[in-house]
């Protein structure tokens, strides 16, 4: 080959960002204090410099065996429009805790936010003596954890904040049909995610981590997907696979083990279970066919009948009942007129409030966030008069996702007529 000068343009170091309100998200961890980072602090990060500015490096990993700036940069290498609330909390805090609303963690952290959070991680960076108590395939802390954390979503609904939370499954171990089945959980979580997928080469690096599960990019990539769609969607802008910042080049499971070490068999178990990993795909060489590795799909601890058994169908719904609370907000204490002979809401007003409800809704039609059907409807025959009450029916139809498509092909004789 002839010696000559290549050049490379490279794109991203103006460092231009397209931020929504859909990005924001909370991460809890554990970590080691430095001059520049408190513990139990909040810090605001926008891209991987901000993080460096807290003495967060690869070699404060390296020096204190934590995953600390390996987990925050993936957050900015699949979504540098991401905005990020941190809170480091101290090594010994257990996932459990972190989760607990009645502790100073992520309950602090979503409430400090008012709000703003719309999804949130809990992940452990335990020290080198730590030992995990193994429950059906799992930490116990990560089982315990998605009990905790469905009731601070709880609580969090009852104050008008929605958020999705996900939680780090660690130390995957045993069979896959000795596993927790998420879908049948004692108490149905409905708010909550376990992922169990790593990237191999984190898990390899020490023995520390092979119980560490890569829920950081998980909430990354769900992070930058429209509300309505499928964050493990087959197309680039969620390939986890990114050569140049060398992620995921091998997927692998929190047992420390790469992904090729199971079967198909018992990636289907842990599938239909509901467990989150990363599986490689194929190019087959079709217009829209992209190799690398994605998202299993967008499960939810809940089960596989309810209308929140994946994380788009919450994402969907939270947005609808932000927007709609919005447009009604005003309204509360307001004037209603009523009829003057029958004593129920007057038409005009039933109809002003009806639209006012609908049109809420306009801007997850136009960003195709919902198939259509926005109806809005109030019953006129409610004695506000008396009760100062009333109830608004908001419906419309989702975006479905297509899991399975059954390709059928085969050969056809034009001489066979029947």
């Amino acid at each position: 080959m002839r010696p000559r000068l290549i050049v490379q343009k490279l794109n991203g170091g103006l460092g231009r960002r397209n931020p929504s309100a859909d990005m924001v998200t909370g991460s809890v961890m554990n970590a080691i204090a430095t001059s520049k980072m408190v513990l139990g602090t909040i810090y605001t990060l926008k891209n991987i410099q901000e993080v460096e500015a807290l003495g967060i490096t690869p070699e404060y990993d390296e020096i204190n065996k934590v995953l600390v700036y390996e987990r925050l940069r993936r957050f900015f290498v699949h979504n540098p429009s991401i905005t990020v609330y941190f809170m480091p909390v101290a090594q010994g805090v257990t996932l459990t805790q972190m989760v607990d609303k009645d502790n100073n963690y992520l309950a602090k952290l979503l409430r400090d936010k008012a709000g703003e959070i719309v999804q949130a991680c809990v992940s452990l960076n335990p020290a080198e003596d730590y030992t995990p108590t193994i429950e059906t395939g799992l930490d116990k802390d990560s089982i315990d954890a998605i009990y905790k954390a469905q009731a601070l979503s709880d609580s969090e609904w009852a104050k008008d904040r929605y958020c999705e939370m996900y939680i780090e499954g660690r130390s995957f171990s045993g069979t896959s049909t000795a596993a927790l089945n998420l879908r049948m959980l004692t108490n149905e979580c409905p708010d909550i995610s376990i992922v169990i997928g790593a990237d191999y080469q984190i898990s390899n690096r020490d023995a520390l981590y092979k119980g560490y599960a890569a829920v950081e990019d998980y909430t990354a990539m769900v992070s930058k997907a429209d509300v309505s769609q499928n964050a493990g969607e087959q197309i680039n802008d969620f390939n986890l696979t990114n050569a140049s910042e060398k992620t995921f080049i091998v997927p692998g499971l929190s047992s420390g083990n790469k992904l090729s070490d199971y079967s198909d068999t018992d990636l289907d178990n842990l599938d239909e279970r509901g467990y989150i990993f990363f599986a490689p795909i194929v190019n087959l060489g079709g217009i829209s066919s992209t190799a690398g590795i994605f998202i299993n799909d967008t499960h939810t601890c809940d089960k596989i009948t309810s209308d929140y058994a994946y994380g788009e169908n919450n994402r969907s719904i939270k947005k609808a009942i932000k927007l709609a609370k919005a447009a009604l907000a005003p309204k509360v204490k307001g004037r209603l007129y009523v009829d003057e002979s029958t004593g129920f809401m007057a038409p005009e007003t039933v109809k002003d409030l009806e639209t006012i409800t609908k049109v809420s809704l306009d801007p997850m039609v136009a960003n195709g966030d919902i198939s259509g059907g926005v109806d809005a409807y109030i019953n006129p025959e409610q004695n506000v008069l008396a009760t100062s009450e009333f109830e608004v029916l908001l419906t419309f139809i989702p975006v479905a996702i297509g899991r399975r498509i059954t390709l059928k092909v085969g050969f056809r004789n034009p001489l066979k007529t029947n």
